[in-house]
Formats: structure tokens, sequence, C-alpha cells
């Protein structure tokens, strides 16, 4: 996919308009969680970036047997495939947590429209990225290259061809530090644009 950069900041505004500003965005506590929504025993999973590969047993408490397959350029752990371009296969959910970050946005670009391409009519795809209203997220990290905002993240998605469905912000921590993060000082935080939430989620479908 080449990037036309109108129809990118064109679709970034219809998925602001559509899912309101960061403060509208729900909260959840657990990735897996809002991915668990998504399949079901028996599905087809592929993950990218998949690191140590523990998401597979993670899902496998939530459905069952699945059919997992994870790709990762790191040669740390054995994966069935070491580029996104090198995956064979047609899968019923693709999921990257804290992986499109590390891209460049062409890059990013090209692995989405991969996604799509991979994906099964019907099938979803999950992306984890730093909410960059929580700016340590993203600084914290080195080799973080691209940030990306909830609606640019859509806009790619749309521009490859996915219906989004849902974005969440993700939080979980102490009850204390909850209550104190989410209700105490909420209107600070949003007074100032800084968000408690570490990281947002989209959920986005291709078209049966």
């Amino acid at each position: 996919m080449s990037l036309d950069w109108q129809q990118l900041y064109s679709q970034r505004k219809r998925i602001e308009k559509t899912f309101g500003d960061i403060w509208d965005l729900p909260v959840a506590s657990r990735y897996h969680r809002v991915v668990s929504a998504e399949g079901a025993k028996g599905i087809r999973l592929l993950e990218v970036g998949a690191g140590d590969r523990s998401f597979k047993s993670k899902m496998e408490g939530y459905w069952g047997e699945l059919e997992y397959c994870s790709c990762d350029i790191d040669p740390t752990y054995q994966h069935e495939f070491n580029h996104i371009d090198d995956v064979t296969g047609e899968y019923d959910l693709i999921c990257a947590f804290e992986m499109i970050e590390h891209v460049t946005l062409e890059d990013a670009a090209h692995i989405v429209t991969r996604m799509f391409e991979l994906l099964a009519p019907g099938g979803a795809v999950a992306l984890t990225t730093p909410n960059i209203y929580y700016p340590p997220a993203f600084m914290r990290d080195v080799t973080h290259i691209t940030p990306f905002c909830y609606d640019e993240l859509g806009a790619l998605l749309s521009l490859a061809g996915f219906e989004v469905t849902s974005i969440h912000r993700l939080y979980h921590d102490s009850l204390i530090k909850k209550l104190l993060r989410r209700y105490l000082m909420y209107p600070v935080f949003r007074t100032i644009g800084i968000d408690f939430a570490r990281q947002i989620i989209v959920v986005a479908r291709k078209p049966r």
C-alpha cells in the first residue's frame, strides 16, 4: 500500500469522529481480554512480533485448542516465520502487540496490508501500541520509531481495507493507583492532555 497523505488525514478525522477523542475511548484492563472476544476454539491465529510465544498459552486459557503460528525477526525463539512476507496460509485472527511502533510508517503500511492479505474474509486483526497521551510509554524505549495515535493507527488500517470495530485504552494497576489516577487525578490529566492508560488496542475486521 502506497501512502496517500491526504487520504490518511481524511481517515484519521473519520476515526476520531466515529470513536471520539482519547478520553471517550473505553478502558480495558488487559489486551488478551479484548482479544478473547474475537476468537473461539479451533481458531487459526497468527502472532506477528511474537517474542517468546507466550500469547499462545494465554489464549488457550480462553478458547482451548487453537492453530497458532508465530512470526518474528528475532532468532532467540523458534518461529514458523521470520518475516511477514514469508508467512503462508490463511488466518482468522492476526495479532501484533507493541510491535508496530518499532518500524517506519511505510513499513507499518506494508505490514497491515500483508495482514489484510493473510486474513480470511471476516477475520480480525488486533494491534496494541503505546498511548502517546502517556509519554513515558513511547519515549522510554530507544527502539521505538513511529508513535501512533489511536486515530492514526485506525486510519492506517482503514486505508488497508479494514473496518475498525473497536478501540480501547489499556490500563491495569493496583486498586489504590486506579482510584488515584482514574478518578481523583483525572481532571488534572485531561486539562494538561496526559492520560493514565499506557497502551491502546485497535481491533479491525476484514469485510466478508
